[in-house]
């Protein structure tokens, strides 16, 4: 196309479009040609600022990219659509914009020393031995769309934004009242009596005929009814399968090594230490150059002097740098040493730096024996890659329009394997991926009987699927759920009995009857339990938690009531008396953690209602 504007750009005509062109550069400048709308790669403005865009897409990708971390090939596909992740991705930058602004007008500032103590400290840029390594890291920033630039501005703005949220949630605190408040209820105590009246003895004698049971299958057929099954034959294709069945010979891989070995570029890389001096402070650069020249140990002498808080615990330790990871006078003097050779005192913008060249890599080629391995995963991954391609072309042809998948399979040369009766959404391994899923139960597998697609599960690795058998939703017979009414309609007929024997035995006790004595005619146990706190572990957790809720007894009275147990059972409870916790009971340890805990509360509210007053405040377009 090139060659084309160059052999017609001698006409009339393209000495007046070029003209044309170099009047809009004279005016407008070259972005006139490309942003013709100056707010299109505007996506809100907050307060005046924008937010791009190109922000938006960033953001959207990081959060997908945690979502499936987090969640793998489970969460389903349209959770992880733009449209879906959007709205909450543009209100948490806006929140986030909102945030930094009030720390920004409040003065708050991170430092550099902090900002690299922050990056050089994570985790996820530190190599396997636990150093920061400067090529993890800046690779993992290009995974994410960041320059170092933009990285550590955004770092900066999130730790500022959590200097705010910290500044105004650590202003909550607790006033003696709350304190006493928290510590009443808290460790409060209640003294219950209860007897539990079992189920299992009323069912017993709960007869359900066929009527019944009739009835409720009518009226219930919702309940019995099975979701719609397929069952598929599929094909994979992967080039981890194939690469099992590549063979290479050594004269192959030494062949490829001799071309690599020709093509070989020295690429040094050097692993340096340093220790930094900030402020180019005079009396510590001569004792640290005296230390050093006294032959004292780099590290130590790193650990003791340098003000570098991200690497000096690791004596000094910056990781491998390929020329460009450090400023320009110190990859320079990095450059000039030998393997074990210390610097003179280096001068950058960030301080004094004694630099130590600890190992290279890199600048001489790899002999046949460290390279044979990699070479040949190498080949056979190529080999693997090119018949993955060749395959792929005739797995989408054969199985087009195949009647069975397992005539495609043989002329591949691959197994063909079926997944047997599975519902939407409930597959296993490979059927439990949400694209397979949506392609066994989309309209042309399962409707109109053709072979899915090539579902991409990823880059090199393709699955292709058609349906053997279908079973479509419909109502279980009567005979097979038969069971499940009778005893669904058993515990029906029982707990409607409990409530009513529950009913007449707190009646009964209401008009001055006595617990024991109707326990015992009722033929079932009391329990009686004085001062029982909340994490009694002697009482029946459902009864132990329903007399904490119950309201407080009135003078001289007691409070009824009834709740049913986990087990089936019903448990009718009295509550007599309610005593308030007493700090006299609380020792200084549980008080400092109440106090923590309700500092915490307190902070948390204080800050969501900070967050919602400035967003209610602000400017947003």
């Amino acid at each position: 196309m090139l060659q084309n504007l160059r052999d017609n750009s001698r006409g009339v005509i393209s000495f007046i479009l070029i003209g044309f062109l170099v009047i809009i550069f004279a005016l407008t400048g070259v972005e006139a040609l490309f942003n013709w709308d100056t707010s299109a790669n505007q996506a809100a403005k907050v307060n005046g600022e924008v937010i791009t865009e190109t922000d938006v897409a960033r953001a959207i990708g990081n959060q997908k990219q945690q979502m499936i971390n987090t969640y793998g090939d489970q969460i389903p596909a349209e959770f992880l659509s733009d449209e879906y992740l959007r709205k909450p991705v543009i209100e948490n930058l806006v929140q986030g914009k909102v945030l930094f602004q009030a720390a920004d007008n409040s003065g708050m500032v991170i430092g550099d020393s902090y900002l690299h103590e922050q990056i050089s400290n994570s985790q996820q840029f530190k190599s396997e031995t636990g150093v920061f390594d400067n090529t993890r890291y800046q690779q993992l920033l290009r995974n994410m769309g960041y320059t170092h630039g933009t990285y550590s501005k955004l770092l900066s703005e999130e730790l500022v934004i959590n200097q705010l949220q910290s500044g105004v949630s650590t202003t909550a605190f607790t006033t003696p009242a709350q304190l006493n408040d928290v510590v009443a209820l808290s460790f409060q105590s209640r003294d219950i009596s209860y007897v539990i009246l079992p189920s299992a003895k009323i069912r017993e004698g709960i007869v359900i005929n066929d009527g019944e049971i009739q009835t409720y299958y009518d009226a219930n057929q919702q309940l019995f009814t099975s979701d719609e099954q397929i069952a598929v034959d599929f094909i994979t294709l992967s080039v981890a399968e194939l690469t099992k069945d590549v063979s290479i010979t050594e004269e192959q891989v030494r062949k490829q090594y001799e071309q690599n070995l020709a093509s070989f570029v020295a690429a040094t890389e050097r692993h340096a230490a340093h220790i930094l001096i900030e402020n180019n402070n005079a009396e510590k650069i001569k004792a640290v150059s005296d230390k050093l020249a006294a032959a004292e140990d780099f590290a130590k002498l790193a650990t003791d002097y340098s003000d570098d808080l991200g690497s000096k615990e690791q004596g000094g330790d910056l990781g491998f740098s390929k020329g460009d990871a450090f400023p320009a006078e110190f990859e320079t003097a990095l450059a000039a040493l030998k393997i074990g050779q210390v610097s003179a005192a280096v001068k950058t913008d960030a301080g004094t730096h004694f630099i130590k060249l600890l190992a290279e890599k890199g600048a001489e080629p790899p002999s046949f024996d460290e390279q044979k391995a990699s070479v040949e995963e190498q080949l056979k991954r190529a080999e693997a890659e090119t018949l993955f391609v060749a395959q792929l072309e005739k797995l989408r042809d054969l199985a087009y329009n195949a009647e069975s998948l397992a005539d495609v399979a043989q002329e591949l040369g691959v197994k063909v394997q079926n997944s047997g009766l599975f519902e939407r959404n409930k597959g296993k391994d490979l059927l439990a991926n949400a694209k397979v899923s949506a392609a066994a139960f989309s309209d042309e597998v399962l409707q109109e009987g053709n072979s899915s697609e090539v579902i991409e599960i990823d880059s090199s690795n393709v699955v292709v699927l058609k349906k053997t058998d279908y079973k479509p939703k419909q109502v279980k017979p009567i005979a097979d759920v038969r069971e499940q009414i009778i005893n669904t309609l058993k515990d029906q007929k029982a707990r409607t009995l409990l409530n009513e024997q529950a009913v007449k035995l707190i009646a009964d006790l209401k008009a001055n009857g006595k617990f024991d004595e109707l326990s015992k005619a009722n033929g079932v146990e009391l329990k009686q339990v004085k001062a029982v706190t909340r994490s009694n572990a002697e009482v029946d957790a459902d009864v132990l938690r329903y007399a904490f809720s119950m309201s407080k007894p009135q003078t001289g009275a007691n409070s009824y009531g009834s709740v049913p147990t986990s087990s089936g059972d019903l448990a009718v409870v009295v509550l007599e008396a309610v005593t308030a916790g007493s700090f006299d009971k609380v020792t200084a340890e549980q008080k400092t953690a109440i106090v923590a805990q309700l500092g915490n509360i307190y902070g948390r509210n204080d800050f969501a209602s900070y967050q919602k007053f400035l967003k209610d405040s602000a400017e947003i377009k």
